[in-house]
């Protein structure tokens, strides 16, 4: 059979825009080289990515993709699929062989919320859940799938590409006119067309010892039997994206509702160069040299497949698209998931190839378009995550630094509930406008510049440097810092109305004109409301 597209790996990525090219009436083939339900990282979903589920949602009649897109919703409507409550980021900062020590200025402790409540908020996706049931949703709408099917090669020729594979032991051959590589680290494409890795000029380099918990205490308990000064936060600590700043490089936490946590230590890359031990073991040596996340971690368990390591995280090839051919964003680079970059990254991706692939034909300008701005997100984020890297050793520069990607993915959501939803006028459509600010000469130079100054406020280290550095974060993102960060002395960030009614004018309203799409915040539920 000849198929319109082929999406090589069955992530949630590569499920979904396989079914909703289905759902557009092409022939599509979905490969998988394992069999679903399968173990999977990247659970930590952002309000960019609720905003990209609504659209696909509401432009393709696909309802429970909104349900996917708020806690409340998922609860009501998807209960059978594993989840856990994100209210925002939290950041903690941990120093070898002492209990975990938090001032009521909250030194150590920094937290940003994403939602005003719990039925709007994010979610942690139980990734081997979402991503079996995104099959069976593809297959239902009419997807050819195949899993256990290890693709070994794909050719080019004049009017389609040839893809072989080995499936329960016998070669096939299929074709399909084009082809999305979703594989990610295997990087099909890549290593079927040599194309250039450069990987090697990403200034980072980190590998991750992970597993899924159970047993896991809350470690606001821990903190305050340590002494650790913890009071209120605009939601509860342990109900967020958690990460706790480590020597050796950082360990995220993220909690689902049956108790079951899903944790992992990223290290530089010296940290485990030399080690000969388990994962178990590096994983149990490094929660001893932090004595109150040890005593978290102390009588958790590891849930089969146990505790695993993975070789160097960080990704990027030389182009992600080509004649007949294009890759998901986190085939074509990953970086790290210190700021839950992966998942609204990836649904971007799936809208615009939807744009691209349902035309009436494939427009090479447009193919083109998606890869340049695939390139400048990949730069964005590089150059965040190496600042956030080396800062991440003193809590104030690297909260300072934070401010950036807050200030910026808070304006672009806030934007895109306030103007773009029901408004046909948008300057851009919001799926293709670049991510992080890509595109943007202000956000890019910011992010750019990012690394050198904190290398160099380090390097000085003194107050004066710390205080430019602050002020230099201030000033940069002043035309768009809707929620205030780093003008007042808190390091606890909850949802101000009052505050974003007031600077109205940074997005183009008056107060008034504001104050009456405040409804839109809830999602696209409101707006019937608000018009």
């Amino acid at each position: 059979m000849f198929y319109d597209v082929a999406v090589i790996g069955a992530g949630f990525a590569g499920a979904l825009l396989a079914r909703i090219l289905a759902v557009c009436g092409r022939q599509v083939l979905l490969l998988e080289r394992d069999i679903h339900p399968r173990f999977a990282l990247g659970e930590s979903s952002t309000p960019l990515a609720a905003l990209s589920l609504e659209r696909l949602a509401a432009r393709h009649a696909q309802p429970d993709l909104r349900s996917l897109a708020a806690y409340g919703r998922w609860r009501e409507d998807l209960a059978d699929l594993g989840c856990g409550l994100k209210r925002g980021f939290t950041f903690y900062r941990h120093h070898p062989h002492q209990p975990f020590h938090n001032d009521a200025s909250n030194d150590a402790r920094y937290l940003v919320a994403a939602s005003p409540s719990d039925d709007i908020a994010d979610c942690q996706w139980r990734r081997a859940d979402v991503d079996a049931y995104l099959v069976e949703r593809a297959r239902a709408a009419g997807v050819h799938y195949r899993d256990g099917f290890a693709v070994c090669g794909v050719d080019v020729r004049p009017d389609r590409l040839k893809i072989h594979g080995l499936h329960e032991g016998r070669t096939e051959v299929l074709d399909a006119a084009f082809v999305v590589d979703g594989s990610g680290g295997a990087e099909v494409l890549a290593r079927a067309f040599g194309i250039e890795s450069v990987a090697s000029d990403i200034p980072f380099c980190s590998r991750l010892v992970y597993a899924h918990f159970e047993g896991v205490g809350p470690f606001v308990e821990a903190a305050r039997h340590a002494g650790a000064r913890m009071p209120s936060g605009p939601y509860p600590d342990e109900w967020a994206a958690v990460h706790h700043l480590i020597d050796e490089g950082w360990i995220y936490s993220l909690r689902f509702d049956d108790g079951v946590v899903s944790a992992g230590a990223l290290f530089d890359d010296p940290a485990l160069r030399t080690s000969e031990v388990s994962p178990a073991e590096i994983w149990a040596r490094t929660l001893r040299r932090y004595p109150t996340l040890n005593s978290v971690f102390a009588s958790g368990r590891a849930l089969p497949p146990g505790i695993r390591v993975t070789p160097r995280l960080q990704r990027r090839l030389r182009r992600a698209v080509g004649p007949r051919w294009a890759m998901l964003p986190q085939t074509f680079a990953f970086f790290d998931p210190l700021f839950s970059t992966g998942i609204a990254w990836s649904l971007l991706g799936v809208e615009r190839l939807v744009d691209v692939l349902t035309g009436t034909e494939i427009v090479p300008s447009r193919l083109e378009r998606y890869g340049e701005l695939l390139s400048a997100e990949a730069d964005q984020q590089q150059a965040l995550v190496a600042a956030a890297y080396a800062a991440r050793r003193d809590m104030s520069i690297f909260r300072d630094l934070s401010f950036l990607y807050f200030a910026c993915v808070s304006f672009e959501e806030i934007r895109q509930r306030l103007l773009d939803v029901g408004d046909d006028s948008a300057e851009a459509p919001p799926a293709w406008r670049g991510f992080l600010g890509a595109g943007d000469a202000a956000w890019a130079a910011l992010f750019q510049e990012a690394y050198s100054r904190v290398r160099n406020v380090l390097a000085v280290g003194s107050h004066e440097a710390r205080q430019h550095f602050a002020q230099w974060v201030v000033d940069g993102i002043r035309a768009r810092n809707l929620v205030g960060l780093g003008e007042a002395p808190t390091h606890l960030y909850g949802v101000d109305l009052d505050m974003l009614v007031e600077r109205s004018a940074r997005l183009g309203l008056t107060a008034p004109e504001l104050s009456r799409r405040l409804p839109r915040l809830r999602g696209p539920e409101a707006v019937k409301e608000v018009e």
